[in-house]
């Protein structure tokens, strides 16, 4: 009576783009090297949420539990017993929330900003954050900032304008006036999103308020969070972002060679690049590379170890 597939498979969707997108990104360097602990994870995960969806896609769960059963298992997923619901740690989701949403605000003023996630940049402050202060490394690696810091964002313009259609009817005359006040910047901003102008108080849903990032800044916001970013350059900055481009475009060369996540390549290298040449150890570490070697041609090239 209470069987509702679209209920499920919204949930599972969330938890599959939760799984992919963070945690399996988050842990890419765990898997590669003897950390047992997160493959066994993300193994049980994939096992659990199989056992779930069978219900609504047995074929599917059937399908990939005969690919993931350790060999004691049972061989259908339907000859296991359904799982058992464990407390959800509250305040561990919060917090993990609380990131993945400076991290969204940040991903935000980039792409406002033109600026790709793969070119680094120097500062990033974030105003309103409570638990993630605990995970400032975190942040500064997904977003690939030099420095993360909690603090009020002085770099931001705040420009308020009425929301006519509800100030109208309720300022009349004084309209003007208030309006005038609201484009000098003559205001106060209260708790809750309203302002204080000329002795009136209005509520958040009655003006209009845009804030934007002073000149070198880009900005985002939400409904607690506010974060800033700067978007000056420096030739450090530039070359870094160039290292992070073939870093990128080497991983792309692997997905299209089909090579598996672990799979190891020889990596060539055009020797009139200095500044790739230079970092070629870090280069190594990110696209999995035995060795990087230098030629005369004039694009990267790569070789699976066999």
């Amino acid at each position: 009576e209470r069987y509702w597939s679209p209920g499920v498979m919204r949930a599972f969707d969330s938890f599959v783009d939760d799984l992919s997108n963070w945690y399996i990104r988050r842990s890419r360097r765990r898997f590669w090297s003897s950390d047992k602990v997160a493959l066994w994870t993300l193994r049980h995960a994939l096992l659990r949420s199989v056992q779930v969806i069978g219900p609504v896609m047995p074929f599917l769960a059937e399908f990939l539990w005969r690919r993931l059963r350790a060999d004691e298992a049972p061989e259908s997923v339907f000859l296991e017993p359904w799982p058992e619901v464990r407390p959800r740690d509250e305040e561990l989701l919060r917090e993990v929330g609380e990131v993945r949403r400076i991290v969204e605000l940040g991903r935000q003023a980039r792409g406002d900003a033109g600026l790709k996630l793969r070119q680094p940049l120097r500062r990033l402050v974030v105003e309103g954050a409570g638990p993630a202060r605990r995970h400032a490394d975190e942040i500064a690696e997904e977003l690939r900032v030099k420095e993360v810091e909690f603090a009020p964002v002085e770099a931001m313009e705040v420009r308020v304008k009425p929301n006519l259609p509800l100030l109208g009817p309720k300022l009349g005359k004084e309209l003007g006036a208030v309006r005038s006040a609201l484009e000098a910047g003559e205001f106060e901003q209260l708790e809750g999103g309203g302002v204080r102008v000329n002795g009136h108080e209005l509520r958040a849903d009655e003006v209009l308020v845009e804030r934007r990032g002073r000149e070198g800044w880009a900005l985002a916001a939400d409904e607690a969070l506010t974060i800033a970013m700067t978007t000056e350059l420096d030739d450090d900055l530039r070359r870094e972002g160039r290292v992070y481009e073939l870093i990128h475009r080497v991983n792309t060369m692997r997905k299209d060679a089909g090579l598996e996540l672990t799979d190891r390549i020889r990596l060539t290298l055009p020797t009139s690049d200095a500044d790739l040449i230079e970092h070629a150890d870090w280069i190594k570490e990110e696209v999995l590379a035995t060795d990087v070697a230098t030629d005369g041609g004039s694009e990267p090239e790569i070789a699976k170890v066999s």
